[in-house]
């Protein structure tokens, strides 16, 4: 592990504050999609929570390392609900469904 379990506590506790402030500031623009990135975040957040839990350095799970977040089916699920309705008719229309599939691996 690159950091300690304290110091990846840490940064989920730093992470939280980050997307408590961005809530708010997203909320004021009253755009329902834009605030949707905050689900997005704390979704990102409790599973990092969780990988610290059972001993997994979040911070090395990324597609440069090839190296996974210890993810279960309803945070797909969450993340999937999120994205849908950020960009959802956009990301299904035509050769952009192709190409968000190939970048996906899918």
């Amino acid at each position: 592990m690159t950091y300690s379990k304290e110091e990846l506590e840490e940064m989920v506790t730093k992470m939280r504050s980050a997307s408590n402030a961005f809530y708010g500031m997203a909320c004021a623009t009253g755009n329902h999609a834009f605030i949707e990135f905050t689900g997005l975040m704390n979704e990102y957040i409790k599973v990092c929570q969780e990988a610290v839990e059972v001993g997994v350095d979040f911070t090395e799970c990324t597609a440069h390392t090839g190296k996974m977040l210890p993810m279960k089916g309803y945070h797909a699920d969450y993340l999937g609900e999120k994205l849908e309705c950020i960009y959802g008719p956009s990301l299904k229309a035509g050769e952009n469904a192709e190409i968000l599939r190939k970048r996906l691996g899918l």
